[in-house]
């Protein structure tokens, strides 16, 4: 858990307001004879008071929380969801597929002049208006894309659960990235921080002997401009660490927290990860990564496809079944008797059933042209199958070669960090007593400070790689 550098100023405010502290509205005289329990007291509250204020200043985010809010907030994954429901939603079972289609049709019509009598079947000269229903009812008896279509949709909704996890692991990924940024800078800070004590005590030493005359004022000068040096470099570094984390929170997509009311919460230091080789990790790799499965899935989808299109050279066989009944009235022969509606309807049914058969016999080789079109739609699937293997392949092949070369770097630089720390004591102890000018005791700092950054970074880039590849590896963090 990090927290904010303590205001070591209101502390030391603090602690001299203690010796003089004076309680408002009473005399000093008797102040002086308040209990120094009580003044203890006091200054007890008010040191806990400016240390809970630099404490909880800073809300600690740990990367699961980051994963989770992220997950949560970020409309890709909203979009990704939506598709697994229109998928879903398209699927239907083959069974419901060969349920009838059913269709009610009626029509209210007039014939004026020479028209065909409905009761008759013959040509006269009348108006006539006339009411005609019809219930109709088909279903296909044998469909063989009725399977396939229904094979291909169960496909299409693995495939956009996938998507989802692939989109969740690129954006994890990236979101891992972002927050290892964060931490190194945190910890760049907290070195770049500690280490300007020790410019502050050594120019405010510096000053003193200028002014007793044992120091010549180029030696303040040259302590000044390392002085304004670190100090520029520690602002530079915190604006590059808010600026990480703004993005980190875009990233996210939370609102209404500032990047410098949050710290993260450090991974810790992988010394000795465990190594397995680039091949070991492509091997695992293949079988858990949601991208190596969503593409898997778009080529069977795309070999459904081929299917579907060869289905369209089978027959078709089909059942159709019609019920019908009319009404009618003469209208130009007010005294012919006419049979009431319902009597005409009842009379007047009529109940057509049968098979078909549809044949394609030629269709100007549009069903030729649409497998080969979905025979090449498909190698292209395969083709993205095989390049999404090889680009996983390579990563796993540069971060592993990327890991190794740190972790022998990270050895080095801690037996160069032993030399440094040395030779800057070494070189402290001879400019405190005057051996030495400030140029050398700040070339030696700016060594031991270099090789303290490049070996933090090491570290760092040590175990985002670790973390990364067993990502890759098994498709998550554990």
């Amino acid at each position: 858990m990090y927290f904010n550098t303590l205001n070591t100023s209101n502390c030391s405010i603090i602690i001299k307001l203690y010796k003089y502290y004076v309680p408002v509205g009473i005399p000093a005289g008797l102040a002086k004879t308040l209990p120094k329990m009580n003044r203890l007291l006091l200054f007890l509250i008010m040191l806990f008071a400016v240390i809970g204020n630099n404490v909880s200043a800073q809300e600690v985010w740990t990367f699961s929380r980051c994963v989770e809010e992220g997950m949560k907030n970020n409309p890709e994954f909203q979009l990704r969801q939506l598709d697994i429901l229109s998928a879903e939603t398209r699927h239907r079972s083959p069974v419901m597929e060969l349920l009838p289609k059913v269709g009610f049709t009626g029509t209210h019509s007039y014939s004026i002049g020479s028209t065909i009598n409905p009761a008759t079947n013959s040509r006269v000269s009348s108006n006539i208006q006339s009411d005609n229903f019809a219930l109709n009812a088909n279903m296909d008896l044998i469909n063989f894309n009725t399977f396939t279509q229904a094979r291909r949709d169960k496909i299409a909704i693995l495939k956009a659960k996938a998507d989802k996890e692939a989109t969740a692991a690129e954006y994890q990924l990236s979101l891992l990235e972002n927050y290892f940024n964060v931490l190194y800078s945190q910890e760049l800070l907290k070195i770049q921080t500690s280490q300007f004590q020790n410019a502050k005590f050594n120019l405010a030493r510096i000053e003193k002997e200028v002014e007793i005359g044992s120091k010549p004022q180029s030696d303040l000068y040259d302590m000044q401009v390392s002085y304004a040096q670190e100090e520029n470099t520690i602002v530079e570094t915190r604006q590059l660490l808010y600026n990480q984390k703004l993005l980190l929170l875009q990233l996210i997509n939370v609102t209404g927290v500032s990047p410098n009311d949050i710290v993260l919460e450090n991974f810790g230091m992988l010394d000795n990860p465990e190594t397995k080789t680039a091949t070991e990790i492509f091997e695992n790799a293949i079988q858990h990564y949601p991208k190596i499965r969503s593409s898997q899935l778009n080529e069977a989808i795309s070999e459904k496809n081929i299917k579907i299109q060869k289905n369209g050279y089978l027959p078709v066989v089909s059942a159709f079944y019609s019920y019908s009944s009319f009404y009618y009235l003469p209208l130009s022969q007010p005294g012919n008797k006419v049979d009431p509606f319902w009597t005409q309807l009842n009379d007047n049914k009529n109940h057509y059933m049968g098979l078909q058969l549809s044949v394609p016999v030629f269709n100007g080789f549009r069903n030729r042209r649409d497998v080969q079109l979905s025979k090449v739609e498909n190698q292209q699937r395969r083709v993205e199958s095989e390049q999404e293997k090889i680009k996983l392949r390579q990563t796993i092949e540069q971060e592993t070669a990327k890991r190794e070369q740190n972790g022998i770097l990270a050895q080095k630089l801690e037996q160069t960090r032993t030399f440094a720390q040395k030779s800057f004591e070494t070189t402290q102890s001879k400019f405190t007593n005057g051996l030495v000018n400030v140029i050398v005791f700040t070339t030696s700092k700016n060594q031991l400070l270099t090789t303290e950054y490049n070996l933090l970074k090491a570290k760092f880039t040590m175990s985002y790689l670790h973390f990364k590849l067993n990502f890759l590896e098994f498709n998550s963090f554990d």
